[in-house]
């Protein structure tokens, strides 16, 4: 029950700011519980995001101290550049930027992210080479390729 008013509060505090979660990890780090959140959106995510997500859920949470027990730290951050992608949220949320993709096949591919589903993600090869599907089943790794 503790974890679904957790999860609440969380979505709460996302949509107040107008950011999505992209991810959350809860461990414990010595005596003390840590509570891991990435949020994310399309034009990136500022500290003033981070912060304001951190604000709304640390009022919330100090107002129903069972839903954490005990002492706990709270960490909201974005993604970072280098995560690598791996739900069809963070496929989609993706769509247009570059994306280098390590295949089980072997070579790895890059491209600009056209579509992504279950099934596959479609790139737009560089120059006039068109596009390639690849399937979801042949990802290894997949992550944003930072065009400087």
């Amino acid at each position: 029950m503790a974890n679904q008013k957790l999860d609440t509060l969380i979505a709460e505090a996302c949509k107040a700011v107008g950011v999505t979660l992209v991810e959350q990890d809860m461990f414990r780090a010595g005596k003390r519980k840590t509570l891991r959140l990435y949020i994310d959106k399309p034009e990136g995510v500022t500290i003033d995001d981070c912060s304001s997500v951190s604000r709304h859920l640390s009022d919330a949470l100090d107002l129903d101290p069972e839903i954490i027990e005990g002492a706990y730290t709270l960490e909201v951050s974005s993604p970072g550049l280098d995560r690598p992608l791996k739900s069809v949220a963070d496929f989609i949320r993706n769509i247009g930027r570059f994306l280098r993709v390590t295949r089980s096949t072997g070579k790895p591919v890059t491209g600009k992210l056209k579509a992504a589903d279950e099934e596959s993600l479609t790139l737009t090869l560089k120059g006039n080479a068109g596009d390639v599907v690849v399937p979801r089943s042949e990802v290894l790794v997949a992550k944003v390729d930072v065009q400087i």
